[in-house]
């Protein structure tokens, strides 16, 4: 007789049972109804595994697993739809002999407890990440422990779902599982399962910082972009304005057991204008903020780190990308103030030099060495929203999660009255914890 799945009304428990067969409950220390607990890096998951049965019923062995697995779906590849699965954490409770009740048979009317306990653990086994590499780093990166994602038992308050961004095509699970099991008549070395049940919880590690990343020729990235203005018949020009963005600092979510709260960091944009004349420096309109959330997903594990060129279509080459956009911010900064400079000393020269970028080098539009420029400069606050879920930037074998911000500058130069001219960044941002 196969083995038929029941979903109980807590949805965060699976079992798989036979009829009048050892039913199973698991009890986790600080459970609170509807809500899935969570945990941290170095946190102890104890619970007790309760098991009872309507009938006599013989038995060999009582497992206890903390599992970790990953699951991709890959459409639209030549051969259709493609599954991957990869368990990369099992750890199992040892359960002495004598917990067992010689014979080894259950008996109605009595129940059995078993207590586990799992410390939460910073890194993978090295043998987690086996596959081939081109990337020195990967190893590192994919055998650090990676967040829950992908699972709408991610409950607020037990009553609403919240989105953590990720498709439907990619989920990273981590599960207590305890099954009752006896030897195969035919091979006592197989386990055949008498029942099977999983509780879901909610892992998010501890992620450091990273250094920053290198963004020099990359695709996807712009931490600096110039124009130069024209206006008229003629299509006089006007000097050049130059925009650039470093990397800020990580934004840091607390543990998943603190109260819920808006956490926040700042980033820096850097304005330089040039006249070509005499002219005053545009004025400035608004900056619109937007923190892009990317999940990138495959059917094989990656050899490098997933290259963020925006090109990536669900399926071309057994690998997705999912990017998801959420509006933070739009700020007026037509108060910024113009700060005049002259390049007549030589420490004037080598601050020119270090806010010019290899691009603009090459723009006989403009001369950075010019006796006078103009500078300023925006602080923008970043704020994820409470409304959705964030995890923690990672890389994992199968699924990998970067962020990204959109900041748009819009201004106005004297002369160009048709349209708002307006200066994109793309700025890498890290989300630890």
């Amino acid at each position: 007789m196969g083995m038929t799945p029941i979903i109980s009304r807590n949805s965060d428990t699976l079992s798989w049972t036979r009829p009048s067969q050892p039913k199973i409950e698991i009890q986790l220390v600080g459970q609170q109804p509807r809500i899935v607990n969570s945990y941290t890096t170095g946190d102890q998951i104890n619970g007790t595994a309760i098991i009872t049965v309507e009938h006599e019923t013989p038995f060999d062995e009582v497992e206890i697993v903390l599992q970790g697995s990953s699951h991709t779906t890959i459409d639209h590849v030549p051969c259709g739809r493609v599954g991957s699965e990869q368990i990369f954490l099992e750890l199992r409770q040892p359960i002495e002999e004598t917990a067992y009740l010689i014979p080894e048979v259950l008996e109605p009317g009595r129940s059995y407890s078993f207590s586990f306990g799992f410390v939460v653990p910073d890194r993978l086994l090295p043998q987690a990440c086996t596959h081939a590499r081109i990337n020195p780093l990967v190893h590192r990166a994919h055998t650090m422990l990676p967040p829950t994602l992908g699972d709408p038992m991610l409950a607020g308050d037990g009553k609403t779902f919240l989105d953590d961004l990720a498709p439907d095509m990619s989920r990273i699970s981590y599960i207590i599982r305890v099954g009752v099991f006896m030897k195969s008549p035919s091979d006592h070395r197989q386990l055949n399962p008498l029942a099977i049940i999983a509780k879901k919880v909610r892992i998010i590690p501890t992620v450091e910082e990273e250094p920053p990343i290198n963004v020099l020729g990359h695709p996807y990235y712009c931490t600096s972009k110039g124009k130069s203005g024209r206006y008229g018949p003629l299509r006089t020009k006007l000097g050049r304005l130059l925009v650039s963005s470093s990397q800020p600092k990580p934004i840091r979510l607390l543990p998943p057991s603190y109260p819920r709260h808006n956490v926040s960091t700042v980033a820096i944009v850097r304005l330089r204008f040039d006249p070509v004349g005499n002219e005053q420096p545009p004025q400035l309109g608004s900056i619109t903020s937007k923190l892009k959330a990317s999940t990138f997903y495959s059917a094989t594990p990656r050899a490098d780190f997933p290259c963020q060129s925006g090109t990536i279509s669900s399926g071309q080459g057994g690998q997705g990308l999912f990017s998801e956009s959420i509006p933070l911010l739009t700020m007026c900064v037509s108060s910024a103030q113009w700060e005049k400079h002259s390049m007549s000393s030589e420490s004037d020269r080598r601050e020119s030099i270090h806010l010019i970028t290899s691009e603009n080098l090459d723009d006989p539009a403009v001369s950075f060495f010019k006796d006078n420029y103009y500078t300023t400069s925006v602080i923008i606050p970043i704020t994820i929203p409470s409304s959705k879920t964030f995890v923690p930037t990672f890389h994992s074998c199968l699924v990998s999660r970067t962020y990204s911000l959109d900041l748009s500058l819009t201004y106005h130069t004297p002369g160009m009255n048709i349209l708002t001219p307006t200066i994109s960044l793309c700025v890498p941002i890290q989300i630890t914890t």
